[in-house]
């Protein structure tokens, strides 16, 4: 028997409303183009090399990079990436009505984190009035980077989930010497760029083509993924079914709610117990979570899980919307150790879908 105490602090926490993801995510893609245009200037400065100064670039891009996304995506998933976005909207991570605003938020910190190096380092904030200079060449550059990039991302995502933060960021990193862009195969940084005065800047008229290149980068990434990982031969087990129990029905249903968002569709479902369905002779043995709330004693008996869940019984919105923060920490824990959760670009956060189960 098994025992997860949830805390509703440490849950709410590490959880954040819309507003506050995008806040995050438009501060992360500010942050990333500062270090890049810092380095960039602090290497002109000290009169470098040409190499020299993509050495300079690529560490700090590599460092910063691997620090926001390790303290910010827990808060946000960390994509600081419209095609990061895109792509875990391909795959059932990120709500397609979420996309736009991630992406007006990335590329509007993008814009900022901009303005600020500008002011830093001492230079108008204009936009560059120069010839267009995208080639096929250059459009297949961040095609490839771009697609490599989400091989990476998803690769570590399913096999290496501990070493996203570093393995993604090396890789963001090495994209510095292989392309002119310097974009980091990110389209608000391709946008930041544009905003410039220096002569090495892209032209307004350089971004349609560089991040259509990204995105369809990031599509094919996806789709080829997606057939990697499809096996050869289908199971012939069905999905775990999982039962939540409760004292109070409406805690299990919010259970249900909770675990259908953050699990894979075909690796386990959760339902309750309602006595109408006959055991599945294909599928494994049902999963039998009970739920203890705050003042009720543990069930006695073998066979079933004891969660501890830090919310009441009571029915008003601000109690369900803290019962699904106390629930997702041990739902996140057994899905991590089960191996069940969805695949998502950067991070798995969780649906907001307060839907009953029927």
């Amino acid at each position: 028997m098994t025992s997860a105490v949830a805390s509703t602090t440490s849950a709410s926490a590490g959880r954040l409303n819309r507003p506050r993801r995008l806040a995050v995510e438009a501060l992360g893609c500010g942050l990333l183009v500062v270090a890049l245009e810092g380095a960039h200037h602090g290497a002109e400065h000290l009169g470098v090399s040409a190499t020299d100064n993509r050495l300079f670039m690529s560490l700090a891009a590599g460092v910063v990079l691997a620090c926001l996304t390790w303290v910010l995506q827990p808060l946000s998933g960390a994509h600081f990436n419209p095609a990061l976005t895109f792509a875990d909207a391909l795959e059932d991570g990120t709500p397609w009505r979420d996309v736009p605003r991630y992406v007006l938020a990335q590329l509007g910190g993008g814009l900022a984190g901009r303005l600020v190096a500008h002011l830093m380092c001492g230079e108008p904030l204009l936009i560059a009035t120069r010839t267009p200079s995208a080639s096929s060449a250059q459009f297949l550059t961040e095609l490839v980077a771009t697609f490599g990039l989400l091989i990476v991302v998803r690769g570590c995502v399913r096999t290496r989930p501990s070493a996203t933060h570093f393995v993604v960021a090396g890789y963001a990193a090495a994209t510095v010497w292989f392309t002119d862009s310097r974009s980091l195969a990110n389209p608000a940084l391709i946008l930041a760029r544009a905003v410039s005065t220096r002569a090495s800047a892209l032209h307004a008229m350089d971004v349609e083509s560089f991040v259509a290149a990204q995105l369809l980068g990031a599509t094919l990434a996806v789709f080829l993924f997606r057939w990697l990982m499809t096996p050869t031969v289908k199971p012939t087990h069905r999905p775990w079914r999982v039962i939540f129990e409760c004292s109070h029905r409406a805690v299990a249903e919010q259970a249900v709610v909770v675990f259908n968002g953050l699990c894979a569709p075909d690796r386990a479902q959760a339902t309750l117990d309602t006595g109408a369905s006959p055991p599945d002779a294909l599928g494994p043995p049902p999963m039998v979570i009970r739920l203890v709330l705050e003042g009720e004693a543990p069930p006695s008996g073998e066979g079933a899980a004891v969660w501890r869940v830090s919310a009441s019984g009571e029915g008003t919105p601000d109690a369900e919307q803290r019962l699904r923060a106390s629930l997702r920490e041990p739902i996140h824990r057994l899905l991590r150790e089960r191996g069940w959760s969805r695949l998502h670009a950067v991070g798995d956060p969780a649906h907001e879908a307060p839907v009953r189960p029927t």
